[in-house]
């Protein structure tokens, strides 16, 4: 067996053959030493062969009469034997290298000199453990070297029996120092881990940023920071997924963009986990059941493992709402007339550009309506400006609910208004729009409990019989307008058409 590798032996296989040894020794009366004579065998040797030859033991062990000294004297752990009572008996080179004494220094000594002053009890705990026969196994604990210095150990601690009686103690102790500088490094950075990761949940809920995370591919679980269960409304810590797998998902409110409702595959998290891409200045609108909208941009990147795989995405989002509605007052400021909410003369251009480019391409005819209320000034001296104001935004609403959804209506300024028709087939359709808009404005209104009725002349000019661009049929309506005005107002004319009369 002279080329087996002694290491391989556990502690414990060791430790069998060290008490199957002590008791031939003991039934011999002789001391059981534990460093090899140089020249020949020792008694610890000759006594394992001579039981092994007895016993048939193990074949191996029998077959080589220096094995037991070579595994005791080579092996790196500290194998050692006492008395009950703590007498050391033997003492190996792996015990000198550990703890620093010599053979000559520890055996006879009590082997308490290598417990801390604070393990006592220790002690005491082994020795009644030992004294029920128990073996222990695998004790971490610490013992005092020579220098003073403190060693980590793990041990096992067997009991040599008697006739039923502990009469020795065999104990292997295997020095763990780096194990344990290893361990504390391993705590010390999980403990940093779990501080960054504190800090970063701290962070994250501090954020005023929605951010959402997806730990699967499929996103089937979403998880957002504080922020986003505010903002979507949802409990911190629920699953925010709106993937169809998950049969709890939110059902509160749809998510959009630009007026479209979009599905989870087109979400910007869905899609960087499952397509493995970056995502960024992605809007979307968060439609609630109540009505209420809230307008979200933000970012959304695959999450990776160390082998390059996704295995999820996270994304974060700002809320723009305000800025939604900053931009929708200045757009309306910009081309909406702040008393009647009508388009204004900017916005009033655009869509009689529109109209003109439709019909044209369409070859039909578009319209143009200039509509002046008559004898508004009256109106406002005798009723006042208040009262008047609220007369033109009556009139806005009736002019607006009597044309068709595709025309636009638009206030100029004081009491005219402009009404864009695209795509007519005939004159006639524009004679038939003014008299539904005359009959409208003409009926009665009640207004700060007064009843008030104003009538309106209207001038129609028609594209491209009048003009091929705005300005000019504006012009040229307007011209009608007077016309129709210096007929005895009440009516609309075409351009060109005789005061009084309008063409088919």
């Amino acid at each position: 067996m002279t080329d087996r590798d002694f290491s391989e032996l556990s502690q414990a296989q060791i430790l069998e053959i060290l008490v199957e040894l002590q008791h031939v020794m003991e039934s011999r009366g002789k001391p059981l030493p534990m460093v090899s004579q140089v020249g020949g065998p020792s008694k610890l040797e000759s006594a394992l062969m001579e039981k092994q030859s007895r016993r048939s033991f193990d074949q191996n062990v029998t077959a080589h009469p220096r094995l037991l000294a070579a595994i005791v004297e080579a092996s790196p752990d500290a194998i050692t034997s006492r008395t009950l009572d703590g007498v050391l008996l033997t003492w190996n080179k792996g015990a000198e290298r550990m703890f620093g004494f010599t053979a000559q220094e520890a055996i006879g000594r009590n082997h308490e000199g290598l417990f801390e002053s604070s393990r006592k009890a220790e002690i005491e705990e082994i020795n009644d453990r030992l004294m029920r026969g128990e073996s222990i196994i695998d004790l971490e604990t610490v013992r005092v070297r020579k220098d003073g210095s403190l060693k980590n150990i793990s041990v096992n601690i067997s009991p040599i029996m008697e006739a039923g009686q502990v009469v020795r103690v065999c104990s292997i102790a295997r020095d763990i120092d780096a194990r344990k500088v290893t361990e504390k490094a391993l705590h010390d950075a999980l403990a940093r881990e779990r501080q960054r990761a504190s800090e970063l949940a701290a962070v994250l809920d501090a954020v005023p940023a929605v951010v959402l995370i997806a730990h699967d591919r499929h996103c089937e679980r979403i998880t957002g920071n504080r922020a986003a269960s505010e903002t979507l409304r949802m409990a911190l810590g629920a699953n925010m997924s709106k993937n169809p797998r998950n049969d709890g998902r939110p059902a509160h409110f749809r998510v959009r963009r630009g007026g479209k409702d979009l599905s989870p595959d087109e979400f910007p998290v869905e899609r960087a986990a499952r397509e493995g891409i970056d995502i960024r200045g992605f809007e979307e609108e968060i439609a609630f059941d109540d009505g209420t909208v809230t307008h979200l941009i933000g970012n959304a990147k695959p999450l990776l493992n160390q082998a390059g795989e996704i295995y999820g995405a996270v994304a974060a989002f700002v809320d723009i709402s305000a800025r939604k509605d900053a931009e929708d007052r200045i757009r309306q400021l910009a081309h909406l007339d702040p008393l009647t909410r009508l388009p204004n003369r900017i916005l009033l251009m655009d869509r009689i550009e529109q109209a003109l480019a439709i019909s044209q391409r369409n070859q039909a005819r578009a319209g143009v309506i200039f509509l002046d209320l008559d004898n508004f000034k009256d109106i406002n001296d005798r009723h006042g400006h208040h009262m008047g104001d609220q007369l033109l935004q009556r009139m806005a609403e009736r002019i607006r609910e009597s044309i068709r959804e595709a025309d636009t209506v638009s206030r100029l300024g004081g009491d005219e208004f402009i009404v864009v028709l695209p795509e007519l087939r005939d004159v006639s359709d524009a004679d038939v729009i003014a008299a539904k808009m005359l009959d409208v404005v003409g009926e009665q209104c009640i207004l700060a409990g007064q009843r008030i009725r104003v009538t309106a002349s209207l001038g129609i000019s028609i594209f491209p019989d009048h003009g091929r661009d705005a300005e000019t049929l504006i012009r040229h309506a307007d011209q009608a307008m007077y016309d129709a005005k210096e007929s005895g107002r009440n009516t609309h004319v075409v351009y060109g058409a005789p005061p009084g009369r309008n063409p088919d």
